[in-house]
């Protein structure tokens, strides 16, 4: 019996060993389909200004051919199970903007165990808000993948965010999310051992403050948001449900939301291969961007 217990006590911690690495994947130097990267694959090379927003490093933004004085703005939220990852992993969203008109905006946000999510999406919006205030008459789009597309809908939905900076959610041209899970931190996650590894990672994010930090359940009528794009990877139920709950709260609620499957990638591809030249889910999002309003 001690024997066993001393195997179970090892599995568990490699158990946790690999949820804590599957949670840091997403933002991980890794090629699409096939392609392998080398060291610090992910990071652009393209010139790009550091704009702070707060008084810790990671308060910051990364801005993408500042000197552009027109067309919208693509504002990115990185992935990272909210404890790992930073703006600097663009991959090719660089050449995605310049290709479609776009000002590029990366941002940074401090992360849990030093604070909350709920920290983390005021740092989003403090980021948003100086977007929006330094660039009068620009649309800005923001856009996020895994647990930054919860951040990103949080600020997208949740007004308390953007109000406190001084601007409101409909001041957003749209919303765009890759594949989150995180829309109500409610919810079960299952009994295999990836949802066991993913409820203990929004377990240790979220705390006591899930239901307060689900943008599905912070949805709310009399309340003007922007539209919504929502992407989810058609293998993974968990998103798509997400997905789908979240698009019905918003309609019911008056607001646009589309959901899209992506049939042939992964949680970290739809991340890695956004920004490649012909990629369904960048040229769906191009033209999210450029529609009418």
């Amino acid at each position: 019996m001690r024997d066993l217990s001393r195997r179970t006590a090892v599995l568990a911690a490699l158990t946790l060993s690999f949820a804590s690495s599957a949670a840091f994947a997403q933002s991980r130097p890794r090629g699409r389909r096939g392609r392998r990267d080398g060291e610090g694959a992910g990071r652009s090379a393209s010139p790009h200004e550091t704009i702070p927003t707060g008084p810790d490093p990671l308060q910051a933004y990364d801005l993408y051919s500042a000197d552009a004085t027109d067309g919208p703005i693509l504002a990115f939220v990185h992935g990272g199970g909210w404890s790992r990852g930073d703006k600097s992993m663009v991959h090719d969203l660089p050449a995605y903007a310049e290709r479609h008109g776009l000002t590029l905006a990366s941002i940074g946000y401090r992360l849990v165990p030093a604070v909350t999510p709920r920290e983390q999406a005021s740092d989003v919006a403090a980021a948003l808000a100086d977007l929006i205030r330094t660039h009068p008459g620009r649309p800005v789009f923001v856009m996020g993948h895994s647990a930054g597309a919860h951040l990103a809908a949080l600020v997208g939905v949740d007004p308390s965010y953007l109000v406190e900076e001084g601007v409101q959610p409909a001041d957003l041209g749209g919303v765009m999310l890759l594949d989150g899970a995180g829309y109500d931190a409610t919810g079960d996650r299952g009994d295999g051992f990836a949802g066991r590894m993913l409820g203990q990672m929004y377990a240790q994010a979220f705390g006591d403050q899930a239901a307060a930090l689900s943008p599905t359940l912070r949805v709310r009528g009399r309340q003007t948001y922007p539209p919504f794009l929502i992407f989810h990877i058609a293998s993974r139920a968990d998103s798509r449900a997400q997905s789908e709950a979240l698009a019905v709260a918003l309609r019911n609620a008056g607001g646009q939301a589309e959901v899209i499957s992506a049939p042939n990638d992964s949680h970290r591809d739809i991340n890695l291969g956004f920004g490649v030249a012909g990629d369904p889910e960048g040229e769906r999002a191009a033209r999210f961007i450029s529609a009418p309003r």
